[in-house]
C-alpha cells in the first residue's frame, strides 16, 4: 500500500521514535517501539468523519519468537520488551530519537544540590487498567522487587550506582524520593530501566518468594494489568498477541484527545524471516518489530 507510519501516541507522523525509522510498508520494515497511533492510507480505518484525518482502528506486526513471561522483573528478552513497552510504563523515559528525558508517571522532579538527591512528584489521577490508582507505593514496591535476593538480578543490576541499590522513600503518595549512594552523572536517566508493575497484583507473590514465577505464560490476560497504552486481550500460543486500547490510559494529544488512537494492536508470531517478509508484501502484517536480513 506504501502507506506511511504515524506513531509515538499520534504525536509523530512519519517520523518513528525510539531509534525506529518509517519505510513504505510492503518494502521495508518499521521498527516501533510505542505505536499508539495510525497508519495513513492504511486498508484498517474507518471513514473518516468531515475535516478530520483518517483514524486507523488497527494495526498488525509480527514477532520472531515467542513469549517467555509477561513478568518484566524476572525476565530481559525482545519479545517481553515490546510486550512492556505496550502494557507498562516508567516514572520518566528517554526519548530515543532526541536522548531527552521526558517525564513519564513522574510529572516532575528537583534535584539535591550535591545531585545525589532527586524528588519526584507523581502525575496525579493515574490508575492502572484496572482502576486501582497508581501512587508510590508501587514505586516502592518496584524497587525492592528488583532488589530482592530471589529474582533474578537482570534489573537490580542495572539500577545501581558503583554496584549499591538506590535509597528510594516515599514521603507521601504523590512524592517519591530516589538517593543516590554516590556522585551519578546520568541522574535519574537511569529511571529509564525501570517498569513500575501494579504492587496490588504482584506484592503476595514477592512476599512469598515466588515472584519470579508470576505472570507467566499460563497466567490469565485480564490478571496482567498495567499502565501503559494497551492490556493483552488474548494470548494464543504459537501464533499471536492481542493488544486492545487501554480505556484508563492518562496521555492524551495535543488536541486533549485520550491515546492511545489505536483500538487493537496484533502482533503474528512468525519465526522464519521469509513468511515474516511475504506477510508485509501481501499486507498481512503492517510493519515488523525487527530489522529484515538482506
Amino acid at each position: 500500500h506504501g502507506r506511511q507510519v504515524l506513531v509515538d501516541e499520534g504525536v509523530i507522523a512519519g517520523e518513528l521514535h525510539d531509534g525506529a525509522t518509517a519505510h513504505p510498508i510492503g518494502s521495508a520494515v518499521a521498527d516501533v517501539t510505542d505505536v499508539e497511533a495510525a497508519v495513513s492510507g492504511g486498508c484498517r480505518r474507518e471513514p473518516p468523519a468531515a475535516d478530520t484525518k483518517p483514524r486507523v482502528k488497527e494495526l498488525v506486526s509480527s514477532l520472531r519468537a515467542e513469549p517467555r513471561t509477561f513478568n518484566r522483573y524476572a525476565g530481559r528478552d525482545s519479545v517481553l520488551e515490546v510486550v512492556t513497552h505496550r502494557t507498562q510504563a516508567k516514572l520518566a523515559r528517554i526519548d530515543r530519537v532526541t536522548q531527552e528525558l521526558q517525564p513519564w508517571l513522574a510529572e516532575s522532579w528537583t534535584a539535591s544540590a550535591d545531585g545525589l538527591t532527586y524528588t519526584l512528584k507523581l502525575r496525579p489521577g493515574v490508575t492502572f487498567s484496572d482502576g486501582a490508582p497508581f501512587t508510590s507505593a508501587d514505586v516502592l514496591f518496584a524497587f525492592r522487587a528488583i532488589y530482592d535476593e530471589k529474582m533474578p538480578p537482570i534489573l537490580g543490576e542495572s539500577i545501581r550506582v558503583g554496584g549499591k541499590p538506590l535509597a528510594v522513600s516515599a514521603p507521601d503518595a504523590s512524592t517519591v524520593v530516589v538517593r543516590f549512594p554516590s556522585a551519578f552523572g546520568p541522574g535519574i536517566r537511569l529511571l529509564d530501566n525501570l517498569a513500575i508493575l501494579p504492587r496490588h497484583k504482584l506484592e503476595p507473590a514477592l512476599n512469598a518468594g515466588t515472584l519470579a514465577k508470576a505472570w507467566d505464560l499460563s497466567t490469565p490476560p485480564s490478571e496482567i494489568v498495567g499502565l501503559g497504552p494497551f492490556v493483552l486481550k488474548t494470548y494464543q500460543p504459537g501464533q499471536r498477541l492481542v493488544f486492545e486500547r487501554n480505556p484508563r490510559y492518562w496521555r492524551t494529544d495535543e488536541r486533549g484527545q485520550r491515546l492511545p488512537a489505536l483500538d487493537r494492536l496484533t502482533l503474528e508470531i512468525v519465526p522464519d524471516q521469509n513468511a515474516e517478509i511475504l506477510a508485509l508484501q501481501t499486507g498481512k502484517i503492517d510493519f515488523t518489530q525487527t530489522e529484515v536480513r538482506p
